[in-house]
């Protein structure tokens, strides 16, 4: 399940935890409050994977069933997401979590039903 996981936001909570628990060393106080809040962040992440985990076994079953797909791939702050067609029919096949054509990749949780 570990493929699934958001880097991004691993790196953000991964951060926060460290700065958590240095102040929580610092103080002579303990707080349980410190534990309930990485509980949840850590909680939150592991619901993302699941979700996106989730997500890519449904497009790929529905890809698998006959079923047409948009997919989008790309995009950023200044450019707008390319999107595609994805089905047996245009050439397309399943290789682990991604849709490839010729030399064309698309991770499968990017994807929803025509």
């Amino acid at each position: 399940m570990s493929e699934y996981i958001n880097y991004g936001a691993q790196s953000v909570v991964m951060f926060i935890s460290l700065a958590l628990i240095a102040i929580e060393f610092s103080n002579k106080q303990k707080s349980i409050t410190t534990y309930i809040i990485l509980s949840i962040m850590i909680s939150l992440l592991l619901f993302d994977a699941y979700d996106t985990q989730k997500t890519t076994l449904k497009n790929i079953s529905d890809f698998k069933n006959s079923a047409t797909l948009k997919c989008e791939s790309g995009g950023g702050l200044y450019s707008s997401a390319n999107t595609f067609r994805v089905s047996k029919q245009d050439g397309w096949v399943v290789d682990n979590n991604h849709f490839i054509k010729e030399s064309f990749v698309l991770h499968a949780k990017g994807c929803e039903r025509w």
